[in-house]
């Protein structure tokens, strides 16, 4: 008797054994099937999951060269028409923003809904030529754009958004940057000045660049900045407020044209 019954209970022990190791198989198995499913789909998942999937995922991305264009091209399909206001000390100023830049327009958008623009300044002022906002000197402004991501803008360059007074453009690098890829932070409002059909041929001539018979008509005793166009992205224009924006571009500045006193900025959305 006491032989059978530790027979059975080897038996019923090496059965248990023989188990646990097949199931340590099959899970290692699996394990080694996911792993790479998942490190590779990481990206695709990351760039086509629904912007409507909730706040906590667009703000869980962090964006990059790989999977900017994507989530931009996502974001912006769920916006309308938009008219955005900017509040400085010096009052407000009211932009509408280009639906032929979509991308633009939604990385515009979703910055001011990560709230990065209310957290900068306008901080280059060149008089008679542009102020410039989307900047600080403060360390918080780096870390806010390390959270977001280091990605670039791609390039919508449309030959009828004019760099004229009032329009709005992106700011960009120029050093190896060849397909003209917009700096999705800082963006700039045009002042110029006006030039008569001479002053414009020899402003083309001066700057290398092709001036059109529609953009010489355009352009002709009409303020702007025409050396601009074809090299920033034009993306939207001042619809109210331009007196605000000369009054910010005769404040005092230093010598790397930046404001001596700082101009801080709040965006927010207006109805329509």
């Amino acid at each position: 008797m006491y032989l059978k019954v530790k027979s059975k209970a080897l038996f019923r022990e090496f059965t248990l054994i023989r188990l646990r190791f097949v199931l340590v198989v099959l899970l290692a198995f699996l394990s080694s099937c996911q792993g790479p499913t998942i490190k590779v789909k990481e990206q695709e998942i990351l760039v086509t999951k629904s912007v409507n999937d909730g706040e906590n995922f667009e703000e869980s991305i962090v964006l990059n060269k790989a999977n900017s264009k994507a989530f931009l091209t996502n974001y912006g399909k769920k916006l309308g028409d938009s008219l955005v206001e900017v509040s400085t000390k010096y009052g407000d100023i009211i932009i509408r923003l280009y639906n032929n830049t979509p991308l633009h327009k939604a990385n515009f958008r979703y910055l001011m809904k990560r709230g990065y623009f209310s957290e900068t300044w306008f901080y280059r002022v060149s008089r008679g030529h542009v102020i410039q906002a989307g900047n600080t000197d403060d360390r918080a402004t780096v870390k806010k754009r390390n959270t977001i991501g280091d990605y670039k803008v791609p390039a919508e360059i449309v030959p009828t958004n004019y760099h004229k007074y009032g329009a709005v453009a992106a700011a960009r690098s120029y050093a190896g940057n060849p397909e003209k890829e917009s700096d999705p932070f800082e963006f700039y409002i045009v002042l110029g000045k006006a030039y008569n059909a001479n002053e414009l041929n020899l402003l083309a001539e001066k700057h290398d660049f092709g001036l059109t018979n529609e953009a010489l008509t355009f352009y002709t005793n009409r303020k702007g900045a025409p050396h601009l166009d074809g090299q920033h992205t034009v993306f939207g224009e001042v619809v109210e407020g331009m007196e605000v924006v000369e009054a910010i571009s005769h404040v005092d500045v230093d010598g790397g044209e930046w404001p001596l006193m700082n101009i801080p900025i709040k965006l927010s959305l207006k109805a329509q």
